[in-house]
């Protein structure tokens, strides 16, 4: 029921794309502004937490897009090395109709329920009863809770293989090498960048 539109994005320490999924440029811009509010808006993050936000006005596009965000720690646990994140499109988060994008809103609280920065799991344990507790507390709430809970329990899971990934990754290459290398992907994005406006000439639309 879920259509997972940005799984595989991978954000620096910094909150700076890395990589991202590449049949979803639509999220280019807007992930990491989402893993930015999450890590400005938390003093404290720990091993085992995991983040949603849905906000368009903190890096969201329409609140049908929950933004799952996962913090990946040094073999230490100590420091936020990457975070992982994915996007899924959820058929239902509450609202005037169902869908939760109807023409006729007027406030943002009409299209469902509102997510900026809710800890969905904390040092490891899954806060399913806060979850159903927010989503069924909006003005507008879901309609069908336990589809949107197995919902984000599977952006959970995507994260978590996500982050596996990168920590298998620093286990057999060691972090200094991955960072450098993770370095040299966003160069390489940059130049790229660089050489297509480079060939753009002034122009009006």
């Amino acid at each position: 029921d879920v259509d997972v539109a940005g799984a595989g994005r991978v954000i620096d320490a910094e909150g700076r794309l890395v990589a991202n999924a590449p049949h979803m440029p639509v999220h280019l811009g807007s992930m990491d502004k989402s893993v930015e509010t999450i890590m400005r808006q938390n003093q404290v993050i720990r091993p085992g937490d995991v983040y949603a936000i849905n906000a368009p006005y903190n890096g969201g596009t329409h609140l049908p897009d929950i933004t799952v965000c996962t913090p990946v720690f040094d073999p230490k646990g100590e420091t936020v090395m990457f975070w992982v994140a994915s996007r899924g499109h959820h058929a239902d988060v509450g609202g005037v109709a169902p869908g939760s994008m109807s023409p006729l809103a007027t406030h943002i609280e009409e299209e469902g329920v509102y997510i900026d920065n809710f800890k969905l799991v904390e040092k490891g344990h899954f806060r399913e009863e806060a979850l159903v507790a927010l989503l069924e507390g909006a003005r507008h709430p879901v309609r069908n809770v336990v589809q949107n809970v197995n919902d984000l329990k599977a952006q959970i899971a995507a994260n978590a293989k996500g982050a596996a990934e990168l920590e298998r990754m620093v286990r057999e290459f060691v972090l200094d090498v991955v960072t450098a290398s993770r370095g040299h992907v966003q160069d390489n994005a940059a130049d790229a960048v660089r050489g297509v406006l480079d060939r753009l000439k002034d122009s009006s639309f």
